[in-house]
């Protein structure tokens, strides 16, 4: 049985997993392996004139609303159970959900029901991936992407992680973006001698597939892709 938790994810994303954790028996640490910044933006005509916007996370609805735009006429297509709930606090409720949160599966059911061309608006950040892009593309859709937020790595937290890794203790260390697994790796490579003592996990697919194209194992990834989910696997698998 492993007791220790590192939380990875912004901090105000990890306190109520550091409370929830520890109200389970757990010691966790909180180390924000990402941090993100707002961009000034200013809409162009076609962002303005689109017909959907896309939100694939939290950040991408609390940065897009954020903006200075008219957002009546839009429609919402969301990835995530906490981005449609973050929707909903603005008053909005999406009017495409895919039956699972991944973008594979989102691109191929929204495009099944979405043949004609339509103009689609995707806020992102600067480390997103371009795979929703291109597909969208290549069907005859009109994407405009738009940079809304920089993901960084803390220096702070920099610091923070070279002091845990160097613990000779076994931990689970959650993941919840590519972006902080590879802020991850890039320093726990230093420390190849405590890899046994750590145990990965992470949310959904496309972390998954960082941790593995890197050679590490995922021992913990939840069938639903919510914090709420893995948090629950981990609890019930360790303290059997």
């Amino acid at each position: 049985m492993i007791k220790k938790i590192i939380l990875t994810r912004e901090a105000n994303k990890n306190k109520p997993w550091n409370e929830y954790f520890s109200q389970n028996g757990f010691t966790v640490e909180s180390i924000p392996l990402i941090e993100t910044y707002p961009k000034h933006i200013i809409f162009d005509l076609a962002q303005k004139e689109a017909d959907w916007v896309f939100l694939t996370s939290v950040n991408a609805v609390e940065y897009f609303f954020a903006t200075q735009i008219d957002k009546a006429y839009y429609k919402y297509a969301v990835i995530g159970e906490r981005t449609k709930e973050k929707l909903a606090e603005y008053g909005y409720k999406p009017a495409f959900v895919p039956s699972i949160y991944q973008s594979e599966v989102f691109l191929s059911e929204w495009l099944n029901e979405n043949q004609q061309q339509t103009r689609i608006l995707l806020p992102q950040s600067n480390l997103s991936r371009s795979i929703m892009e291109d597909t969208l593309i290549a069907k005859g859709h009109l994407v405009s992407p738009i940079v809304l937020y920089e993901t960084i790595f803390p220096n702070d937290s920099k610091a923070l992680l070279k002091k845990q890794l160097q613990l000779n203790e076994k931990k689970i260390i959650v993941f919840a973006s590519p972006s902080a697994w590879k802020n991850f790796y890039s320093i726990a490579g230093s420390f190849s001698n405590q890899k046994d003592n750590w145990c990965i996990a992470s949310i959904g697919n496309v972390t998954t597939e960082a941790i593995l194209a890197d050679g590490w194992k995922v021992t913990y990834q939840p069938k639903t892709f919510t914090m709420k989910h893995l948090a629950d696997l981990i609890i019930q698998e360790e303290l059997k």
